[in-house]
């Protein structure tokens, strides 16, 4: 006879394993929390069941953002990260549980405590923007990137150095942050440093540090380096490919050896660090060409990940505009919306620069229009008119057209009468329109 599990064996597992677990019906209403994310979040049972997300989210509420709402927008699973009003930070994969009638019944969040007491310390100009990107939540529908994610979790466990390739933009310093808070490591520095940023002088004492009067103007004291500042921590070494190639062997040390020798130093330098590296530029072919060391690759390329460009999984970009808009309204404290229209066309543009591309483009958005409702129109994106959307009728285009004129011509004139005038229609149909176009976009 098989055993069955008692609701008091099921209460223990749930109240016992690993992740923290946080489950809402289809309405967003907070049904169970587990112990593990009461005490990962800081937030108890208590505080949390009953109540409905939309209210637990938002600024200066008790969750900065919400995977589970997002799964009710989108129907699919979704990866992000938030952080709580206990300052802690959060990654979260939420799962809809769909009913007979294919409508969400449930929605499964597990979650990774990301919280960590000891950041970076800036090491240059590029270094310190990219340290920006801790304030950044990492947010994904795209089935692509969450197997992204979900290798990033399950190599963060261990020691192993991971290579992280992908276009400019798509977001791999915010992966590799991920990497490092998901670790044993992460309440040890994460140290990170841009090897194309810092002259090829420079960068050997940034990274090995050097000893009192190694060469002309160096500091009495010496310096202490990268490596040795990350002690026990991560160290992140962005676009690895600029490294250069006398380094190369130096690096190679540290990672076979875990030792290395200051500039000017004659005493070996024991180190404990996790490495990650990343590149845009392919490092086999900088290995053919004889522009990257074939040894120091194939150390450095022991977990690649590769970060595919935001034109490959366009299903996240409705949900990045979204947040980015959001980011940007409360940096400006403003109220301003995109309409579905434009959000059509960005989703289907190349976006070649990415992520960074993106957001770019909707702060530029956001400060540069006028009104609150932000069309194709004033957008100010170069190439957005041109953008031919897949799968939308010359019924639809037309439509849209005519939208934004009348919006335009809104603005421009404040009154049906005036407007009706100005386009040669009649004020009941003028009125009629705008009734129904600011009903669209909850003008």
């Amino acid at each position: 006879m098989q055993p069955k599990l008692s609701p008091k064996l099921l209460q223990i597992v749930f109240d016992n394993v690993y992740n923290g677990i946080y489950i809402v019906d289809g309405q967003g209403v907070t049904i169970a929390v587990n112990k593990t994310f009461e005490e990962m979040s800081g937030l108890s049972h208590a505080e949390l069941v009953g109540q409905n997300l939309n209210d637990l989210v938002g600024e200066g509420r008790t969750f900065s953002g919400s995977a589970s709402l997002l799964v009710l927008e989108r129907k699919k699973p979704v990866t992000a990260t938030y952080s709580t009003s206990t300052n802690r930070k959060l990654l979260v994969k939420g799962r809809p549980i769909f009913d007979a009638k294919g409508a969400i019944e449930y929605i499964i969040n597990t979650i990774w405590d990301l919280t960590v007491v000891q950041y970076s310390r800036p090491i240059d100009a590029d270094t310190a923007r990219t340290r920006l990107l801790s304030e950044e939540d990492l947010i994904t529908c795209s089935e692509q990137m969450m197997e992204v994610v979900d290798l990033a979790l399950r190599v963060a466990a261990t020691d192993s150095t991971i290579l992280l390739t992908g276009e400019s933009g798509v977001g791999k310093s915010l992966l590799a942050r991920t990497i490092h808070q998901a670790s044993r490591r992460k309440q040890k520095p994460l140290m990170q440093i841009n090897c194309a940023a810092i002259p090829e002088s420079l960068i050997e004492a940034e990274l090995f540090g050097y000893e009192s009067g190694a060469f002309t103007g160096a500091s009495s004291k010496g310096k202490t380096g990268l490596l040795e500042m990350a002690q026990g921590g991560t160290v992140f070494l962005d676009e690895i490919s600029e490294l250069p190639y006398h380094l190369q062997s130096k690096l190679l040390g540290v990672i076979q050896d875990k030792e290395f020798f200051r500039v000017g130093g004659r005493k070996v330098q024991q180190v404990d660090v996790r490495l990650i590296a990343a590149s845009n530029k392919d490092l086999a072919v900088q290995v053919a060409e004889g522009r990257f060391r074939e040894d120091l690759y194939y150390r450095l390329n022991v977990v690649p990940i590769a970060i595919p460009p935001l034109r490959e999984r366009r299903e996240d970009i409705p949900t990045l505009i979204q947040y980015f808009t959001d980011k940007y309204n409360r940096r400006y404290n403003s109220y301003k919306k995109l309409t579905d229209s434009l959000i059509r066309k960005m989703t289907a543009m190349p976006w070649k620069g990415n992520i960074r591309e993106l957001e770019n483009a909707v702060e530029r958005s956001i400060v540069t229009t006028a009104g609150d409702l932000i069309s194709s129109e004033t957008a100010q994106i170069p190439g957005i008119e041109e953008t031919f959307v897949d799968g939308v009728s010359l019924k639809q285009l037309l439509a849209e057209h005519e939208k934004q004129i009348l919006l335009k011509a809104s603005e421009q004139y404040k009154t049906t009468r005036k407007i009706a005038a100005a386009l040669g229609i009649s004020q009941a149909s003028a009125a009629r329109k705008l009734k129904q176009i600011r009903k669209e976009v909850n003008l």
